[in-house]
């Protein structure tokens, strides 16, 4: 049936001259060696549109004798291959606007068809899944050519999708209202469904233990759904962290997408102490203690993906607030030329890790992937020949041939404690996941100077602050001079879309904030994105690092005994030839990868030079 179908369509398009004989041939071509509809080959050879195949198959031999039987021609939206009908629904006229699209006005909205397609992936793709049958599913798309979004959709639902191509601001104003009705309609079933619950554990007295039935109430309860379902979109949107946040009349719940929170929905008000109890319970904590934080971990799947995940809560006025960080191990272990490093310091740095022994630092605030960068630096050194220990809190990523240590302070397997165990092991290289303390720093730089390279991370905002940052600790300035071979200090900035990025002129407030004179700003291209449905119209998808890579010179050692603060220090780093955070940051800007006000935004530009 799907072939005389296909077979109709296409002569069709050959009659009313849409397409030449050759291009039919070369689309069925297309269309048996990729296993897709001569409908989908057509589009994704660039033969024909949506339009034309809307008219061809009003004028195809199939829809004509239908007709005339006072039948429904076999669209999507009549009956399906088998003959069998779909669901029963009232039918409308199709509708056409002035430009040749298709108005939604003419079609029904499937709730079935929008459960399969979720809210991130139609906003990226600017799709708008209306109808659904057993192998088949109809959709909206503001680019019927875009295959990118068919294939998603085909590879999520298993379905072939049909497209209709619809006006973008309809369809964005579809997308939003749909979805939210869907989301809605979802909230107010659960939190019906929770009124029994609630009414159950009314006037309970919870002193000092969990209370048992509140927790299989809990696993049994609708709310389940709900956690599992603001997790599973965190994980889909690339999403670092979750936040639930409650208020007076509702639970705000965002996500953080590259660095920046968004609100993703609002959950009514009596649903937060079941949501945050569900969480405290997947996280390990004492549900029934609600006046102090809570800190818990656990592990999950999501989309296939393992998953680990932090939890954090905090009393708040309105109640408990939770953050979860999501930790996706199937995207953790990157090289590093995937960082970002421009290739003169990725080279430098590479140099020093193949050093046999010192101390090599990674600084940074939190969040801003340092973590990262030491994965990928074990990475790169990791090999049959070398011991490789570490010790962390928490082993945020499992890395093959490494030996990971947890570390626990209420057992007293501390940092350092841990560190004088390892040196025991024979080790050749250690990763100590962060100097906290003074006992921590001076284990470590000691462990430099008995022939082991020592990896570990520090919280500073930049390279040359690292060494009195250690001095502060305590550490003493001649160990060093002598144990510290490199300093990298790094940044997350965001990435334009590279779908709408375009050239554009500075303004005169960025030009100041980046110190930079007009002569200057001119042999720089500036950028900006101009916001997509690819990029949900922020102008930006994903991020990269921003990075200074301070190498210990004997006038910086010298430096450094004499008790020289960050300024001099940095002074004499640049003298040194040391590239500065700003100096990268604007070859990014200049290469068209960031913008002029994300470089303001995360560097201390007014302390470089």
């Amino acid at each position: 049936m799907a072939e005389n179908r296909d077979e109709s369509l296409g002569k069709s398009l050959v009659e009313i001259g849409i397409i030449t004989p050759e291009q039919l041939d070369q689309a069925n071509r297309h269309a048996e060696e990729n296993g897709v509809s001569l409908v989908q080959s057509l589009l994704r050879l660039g033969f024909a549109t949506a339009q034309d195949l809307a008219r061809a198959a009003e004028h195809a031999p199939s829809a004509r004798s239908a007709a005339e039987a006072g039948e429904k021609p076999a669209t999507a939206e009549g009956p399906s291959e088998n003959g069998a009908s779909e669901r029963e629904r009232p039918r409308k006229r199709r509708a056409r606007r002035a430009d040749g699209k298709a108005s939604l006005d003419s079609y029904e909205v499937d709730p079935e068809a929008l459960r399969d397609v979720p809210k991130t992936v139609a906003e990226e793709h600017m799709v708008l899944p209306l109808q659904v049958s057993e192998d088949r599913m109809l959709v909206a798309m503001a680019d019927a050519g875009n295959v990118f979004a068919i294939d998603e959709i085909r590879s999520r639902t298993g379905k072939r999708v049909e497209p209709i191509e619809i006006d973008e601001v309809e369809l964005q104003n579809a997308i939003d209202h749909y979805y939210a009705t869907r989301a809605r309609s979802q909230v107010s079933t659960a939190g019906a469904a929770t009124t029994d619950l609630e009414m159950s554990i009314t006037g309970s007295e919870f002193a000092g233990e969990m209370d048992q039935k509140l927790v299989e109430m809990l696993d049994q309860a609708p709310v389940v759904a709900i956690v599992e379902q603001i997790m599973r979109e965190a994980v889909r949107m690339r999403a670092s962290d979750i936040h639930l946040e409650p208020g007076a009349e509702h639970v705000r719940v965002r996500y953080r997408v590259d660095g920046q929170l968004m609100t993703f929905t609002t959950l009514p008000r009596d649903m937060h102490r079941y949501a945050i109890s569900r969480i405290k319970i997947m996280g390990g904590a004492d549900i029934s203690e609600t006046r102090l934080p809570h800190d818990g971990r656990f592990a999950t799947e999501v989309d296939d993906r393992p998953i680990d995940v932090r939890v954090s809560t905090l009393p708040t006025y309105w109640g408990e607030k939770a953050v979860m960080r999501l930790l996706d191990k199937s995207s953790a272990l990157v090289s590093l030329n995937q960082l970002g490093m421009n290739q003169e310091m990725m080279k430098a740095w590479e140099k020093l890790l193949h050093t046999r022994q010192g101390m090599l630092l990674v600084t940074g605030p939190t969040g801003s992937g340092k973590s990262t960068t030491l994965y990928a630096s074990l990475h790169t050194i990791n090999d049959e020949t070398k011991n490789i220990t570490t010790v962390e809190d928490p082993i945020e990523y499992q890395v093959a041939g490494v030996n990971q240590t947890q570390v626990h302070p209420r057992i007293d397997l501390t940092f350092a404690n841990t560190l004088r165990s390892i040196l025991r092991q024979d080790p050749d290289i250690i990763l100590v996941g962060e100097v906290r303390d003074l006992e921590t720093a001076e284990m470590a730089f000691r462990a430099s100077m008995t022939g082991h390279l020592v990896l570990s991370t520090l919280h500073t905002n930049d390279a040359p602050s690292a060494p009195t940052r250690l001095v502060d600790m305590g550490v003493e300035p001649y160990l060093i001079g002598s144990s510290l071979i490199g300093v990298m200090a790094q940044r997350l900035i965001r990435r334009i879309c590279p779908r709408c990025r375009e050239e554009i002129e500075p303004s005169e407030m960025e030009l100041e904030r980046l110190d930079l004179s007009a002569d200057q700003a001119k042999k720089i291209k500036f950028h900006h994105g101009r916001g997509c449905a690819m990029c949900r119209n922020t102008g930006y998808s994903g991020r990269i690092g921003v990075y200074e890579l301070m190498t210990m010179t004997p006038e910086l050692r010298r430096a450094i005994a004499d008790g020289a603060n960050s300024s001099e220090l940095r002074r004499e780093a640049l003298r040194g030839g040391m590239r500065s955070l700003k100096y990268d940051g604007l070859s990014k800007v200049n290469a068209g990868i960031t913008t002029a006000s994300e470089v303001i935004t995360l560097l201390f530009v007014g302390e470089e030079s």
